[in-house]
């Protein structure tokens, strides 16, 4: 029967794969699994970014991982038995341990064997891009945080490499933690970045679980790869909230690994997150220089926040401009007053 390869294994050379029995995987290892019913993820990514509808007896290529999602599932990357869940459309597989309460029960699989190359167990950390480490140059970095998931990163990424790119400006983006889809580096490669790149590029098909050395690993790598493209921005994006443990130390880490010119747009569903947000990348000493995301589908919402908090709130349409237009010799702000706005101190 033909296997389904999914969007995880997109840089793993599969022609050189021998399949054996399953022998304590770990993180990143590639497992052929059937499917058994259909759950939350009735679809699939494939390896080419495609979209595949999911039938039981489909044969389908995964990587184990975790997976942390506030609004769907927590998994973690344990085999217990035969059988496994199906915890995200780009093919990565683990235990469920919790969902949330709209989230229907997980697609399960059933284990067939592993990946093996060469007598070795293949692993996604064997399948890498190398940035190359000289001639690297110092784009101004714009980094987009959200205070929880689903709040609008990803569209607030897309919108402002659009928007500088538009302005002639050569952009390159990338997602540093999260789980890997095929939507989301597609969105910022059709905005026009390139390059456009995540931590699946670097082994992770999945940044949850990761220790700290490696997350810090995923961050430089992303970043060293936009530095050698020579490009006048480069746009990031952390995946999930503020308070998820990974996106903090990640911060707390930001200065020392981008430079303290780096411009941080947070994205927010509502208006309290968005004064709170604020306040905790403050006392970071980290500046946000826009509001974003859902919350500004609600002029009210927005009106709430210039109220209570110094930071203006920017339409995700206008963000490219607004982004664009900031002079680092005025500050953040420069921008608001330059199109008329208040700007308060």
């Amino acid at each position: 029967m033909k296997m389904k390869s999914t969007w995880v294994t997109r840089r793993a050379p599969l022609g050189d794969v021998v399949w054996q029995p399953v022998q304590y995987p770990t993180v990143g290892d590639l497992l052929l699994c059937e499917v058994i019913s259909i759950g939350i993820h009735g679809r699939v990514e494939t390896a080419v970014g495609a979209r595949q509808r999911l039938y039981p007896g489909d044969r389908i290529i995964c990587s184990l991982g975790n997976r942390y999602a506030t609004a769907l599932l927590d998994a973690v990357a344990e085999v217990s038995s035969d059988q496994i869940d199906l915890i995200s459309a780009s093919g990565l597989c683990g235990t469920v341990i919790s969902r949330a309460k709209k989230a229907t029960n997980p697609t399960r699989l059933r284990l067939l064997g592993q990946a093996f190359v060469g007598g070795i167990p293949l692993n996604l950390r064997t399948c890498t891009l190398t940035p190359v480490a000289s001639g690297i140059g110092e784009p101004q970095w714009v980094v987009v945080v959200g205070s929880t998931m689903d709040s609008g990163k990803t569209t607030a990424c897309t919108s402002i490499v659009h928007g500088l790119v538009s302005a002639g400006h050569r952009v390159g983006a990338g997602k540093v933690t999260g789980t890997a889809s095929a939507r989301d580096v597609g969105s910022m490669r059709d905005a026009g970045a390139d390059p456009a790149v995540d931590f699946l590029d670097f082994g992770w098909p999945s940044t949850a679980g990761c220790s700290d050395a490696e997350l810090l690993h995923v961050l430089k790598s992303v970043a060293d790869t936009i530095r050698v493209s020579d490009v006048d921005f480069g746009v990031l994006e952390i995946a999930d909230g503020l308070l998820q443990c990974d996106t903090r130390f990640l911060l707390s880490r930001l200065s020392s690994q981008l430079g303290a010119r780096a411009q941080l747009v947070l994205t927010v569903r509502e208006s309290l997150s968005a004064v709170a947000g604020v306040e905790l990348l403050g006392e970071c000493a980290l500046d946000v220089v826009a509001v974003s995301g859902i919350i500004t589908n609600s002029p009210l919402l927005c009106r709430e926040v210039e109220l209570a908090s110094p930071v203006p709130c920017i339409p995700t349409s206008q963000l490219g401009p607004y982004v664009a237009g900031i002079d680092q010799r005025l500050g953040p702000f420069a921008a608001v007053a330059a199109q008329g706005g208040a700007v308060r101190a």
